[in-house]
Formats: C-alpha cells, structure tokens, sequence
C-alpha cells in the first residue's frame, strides 16, 4: 500500500460498483459513469489473453486519452470495421464514441459512433451461431473524453 509523506495510508474515494473492487488495465463499462466518450485509437495490437475459455488471441486498442486498453469483441469489431475499414492499422488516429451497455443482462463498452463519419448508419451484425442484430453508428460531436 501506497503512504504520503507523513506515513498516513493513501486515501482511495469509495467504490460504489462492484466492478470497482478490481481495478485493471483494461476499460471497463463502469469506467464511462453512464455517459459516452470520444477517445482517439493511438495503437492496434493482438495479444494472448486469459479469458473463461482458456487463453485466447485478442484485439487491443490503445487510446490517447487514457493508459487503459480495450479488448475490442466481434461486435464491437464489426462496428469500427463498418465506419473505418477492414485496414485496421489505418484506424490510426480515428476517433471513437465509446458507452456503457449491457449484454445478456451484464455492463459491456459499445461503440456509439465517430465524429470521423460523415453521417450516421446501421450496421448489420452477423455473428456464427447467433441471430443477426443491427447496431447505429451515429455521427457525433468532437467532444474530448
């Protein structure tokens, strides 16, 4: 544990949300407080993480704004693909709004839009042994995070 100066235990604000007793290195929906953010995609990089299943190769993202890194989903996968390409090394410097969801009744990061896209559109998602479901990606303002 962390001490000051004077030897006194660095003082922690309260967790309120369970997710909060774990603090880590990746973002986590309790992270945006219910709101959205805009961040700016600094890097693109694969790497094996421990997940329920055993190890598993993962899309991470690094952000500009933050030192936490997202572990990007199919879902969320399709939508950035859908508004900047399938060239993921030129998502580069692209702007995401990113929100907290939920899915199968838990909180999850969803990717809200881009100022980067000129208007807003659906997308369709098609995912193997899963019903095909559409997200909207909306043009947003340049707010930063």
């Amino acid at each position: 544990m962390s001490d000051d100066a004077k030897g006194e235990p660095k003082k922690l604000p309260k967790p309120v949300d369970w997710e909060e007793l774990y603090p880590g290195r990746f973002l986590k929906a309790i992270d945006f407080k219910g709101g959205r953010y805009t961040l700016t995609i600094q890097a693109i990089d694969l790497e094996e993480l421990e997940g329920d299943k055993g190890p598993q190769i993962k899309g991470v993202i690094t952000f500009k704004e933050t030192d936490k890194l997202w572990a990007i989903n199919r879902t969320n996968g399709a939508c950035v693909k859908a508004m900047f390409g399938r060239k993921v090394q030129e998502w580069k410097g692209k702007r995401l709004t990113l929100f907290p969801g939920t899915h199968n009744g838990e909180p999850c990061i969803r990717v809200y839009g881009s100022p980067d896209i000129t208007d807003t559109f659906d997308v369709t998602i098609k995912l193997p042994r899963k019903k095909p479901t559409t997200m909207t990606m909306h043009k947003t303002e340049a707010k930063p995070a």
